[in-house]
């Protein structure tokens, strides 16, 4: 869409700008931990080397379920408004549903032809705003939480575990009925990606393949849209 080509031009060298600043914050935050242990050492050479190798390995699997949904959001927001969000935020799923959000109440669809490029900048720009409670979080909200996370964990019932979630199948569920009710592809798109993603938690839970549970939701998007292509081009 030539519009959304259009926006991603302009985007593009804010986007440049914003993940190496991301980059840097990250490359400044690792030497001074490293130089933090250095100075007090808290842990060997040894047991940060094993951290190091632990943790690459550890995203490997969600890395690779990103990108599915992200390939997805490429095709709806073009690549430098994709890759400026998830390179900042990492969360596809909430910067779609963020877009939506937007773009129902201007009254377009996204990708639809009526979308334009005041439009699609109100879309980004929402995105952008859904992002800030996450900053009013971690200077209010994140220390507080930390504490009543550890309290919790001497608990043998607390809410705090199910906290997290709620809100995440509250948003999923709120987006999902928006789309299903779109029309048969998009319903059923929804109802195949329940099912798939039904099947892969019990999968992953029954087998105790747990690192595989994080392509739980790009493996549930993927069967959705391959169903719902499959159905549109049958009533076509």
């Amino acid at each position: 869409m030539n519009v959304i080509a259009e926006v991603n031009k302009v985007v593009l060298p804010f986007a440049i700008i914003l993940i190496s600043i991301v980059i840097v914050q990250a490359t400044l935050f690792l030497h001074n931990a490293l130089m933090f242990n250095k100075k007090h050492q808290m842990f060997s050479k040894e047991e940060i080397q094993d951290a190091m190798k632990s943790s690459i390995i550890g995203t490997i699997g969600p890395s690779f379920s990103v990108i599915v949904v992200v390939l997805a959001m490429i095709s709806v927001l073009g690549p430098a408004v994709t890759w400026m969000r998830s390179g900042v935020i990492g969360s596809a799923d909430f910067e779609l549903w963020m877009a939506d959000i937007v773009a129902t109440a201007l009254g377009v669809d996204l990708g639809s032809s009526n979308m334009t490029a005041a439009f699609f900048s109100v879309a980004i720009f929402g995105m952008v705003l859904g992002s800030a409670p996450f900053m009013l979080h971690l200077l209010i909200t994140c220390k507080p939480l930390d504490k009543a996370t550890v309290k919790s964990a001497s608990k043998k019932h607390s809410f705090i575990p199910m906290l997290g979630f709620s809100a995440e199948l509250g948003m999923m569920a709120y987006w999902a009925l928006e789309n299903g009710t779109k029309g048969v592809p998009q319903t059923a798109g929804i109802i195949t990606s329940l099912v798939a993603g039904a099947v892969a938690v019990t999968f992953c839970q029954k087998g105790k393949h747990h690192k595989l549970s994080n392509w739980v939701l790009g493996f549930a998007m993927l069967a959705g849209m391959v169903c719902a292509t499959a159905v549109a081009h049958l009533l076509a």
